[in-house]
């Protein structure tokens, strides 16, 4: 007996693609697309400077500072230094062969030699540095053993300055909150949350010179702490979260009867080296933040009459 098959339709067998994956056109092709994922995971990634090494490769001041260990990574504000170049030329044999002269310069920011700052003084071998501006600076020393048409050839010094820090901080406006609260409910939650926001600017661009990278403050690690003191009671300072930005989210603490006011403030640093705390009192308004937070009243009494 045959059965009809008219009309009726043919199972589907999927062409495997093993063979055509083991081509080793194919292989290359998928290779390559791998190699591209892993370069574009990568250049996501961004590491953000910690150390005073991570300023420099290795120790070459065309390049970066020159040393890796800090001793040429300054604060704003202790940027003084002393540059000291060599008495003798290091190619001569026998008895030493001093040099007679030093001329210094700075390395402008377009990075050809010039003139030296007024706070930049040479004294023959010395270079004494009194205030450096933010950002990088590069010397240049040029010594002769006596005849000025033959000096030896220019050694070039980098250190770089670190900026001052300009920070802001506020009640995020976008959830404009109630900046009162009960305490017995605690602090707002959700859409109502007290949310303090931070922005952190160099205060003085730092110098450039072409070739060495242009650092922006976004390169550099920071680490924030926010603090909580009640208003007009200095000895209340304490410490509640870190972070660029705070959430309030501590146990409110309250005394029967008595409001508590607040005011809360950020303090950043550098990791890379310890220069200047930098602060400011959340605002609101134009104004410091005050929040305040109420105690609950115990229940009333009811009486007959």
């Amino acid at each position: 007996m045959k059965i009809a098959t008219s009309g009726m339709h043919r199972l589907f067998h999927p062409v495997l693609m093993i063979p055509v994956l083991r081509h080793p056109a194919v292989k290359y092709l998928l290779g390559v697309f791998l190699v591209l994922c892993t370069i574009g995971v990568r250049a996501q990634t961004t590491t953000l400077i910690k150390t005073p090494a991570e300023l420099s490769d290795n120790n070459d001041a065309s390049k970066g500072t020159s040393t890796s260990t800090g001793t040429t990574l300054f604060c704003t504000d202790q940027s003084v230094f002393t540059l000291i170049s060599s008495l003798t030329d290091p190619t001569a044999t026998g008895t030493p062969v001093p040099y007679t002269s030093w001329v210094w310069q700075e390395i402008d920011v377009n990075g050809n030699p010039g003139a030296l700052p007024a706070t930049a003084v040479p004294v023959n071998e010395k270079l004494n540095v009194a205030s450096a501006t933010p950002g990088w600076h590069t010397y240049q020393v040029t010594a002769a053993t006596g005849a000025s048409e033959c000096p030896a050839d220019p050694v070039i010094f980098t250190v770089y300055v670190l900026p001052n820090l300009t920070i802001a901080a506020e009640v995020d406006p976008a959830n404009n909150p109630n900046l009162t609260y009960c305490a017995a409910n605690g602090a707002p939650t959700g859409p109502k949350a007290i949310n303090l926001k931070s922005t952190v600017t160099f205060t003085t661009p730092p110098r450039k010179i072409t070739g060495l990278k242009d650092y922006a403050i976004s390169d550099f690690e920071l680490k924030y702490v926010w603090s909580k003191q009640e208003v007009g009671v200095p000895a209340s300072k304490t410490d509640v979260g870190t972070g660029a930005d705070y959430t309030i989210v501590e146990p409110a603490v309250s005394t029967p009867g008595t409001e508590k006011k607040y005011n809360y403030s950020v303090k950043v640093v550098y990791t890379v080296k310890a220069c200047s705390d930098y602060t400011a009192t959340a605002q609101s308004g134009g104004q410091p933040a005050v929040i305040t937070v109420t105690p609950k009243p115990g229940q009333p009494v009811i009486t007959i009459q």
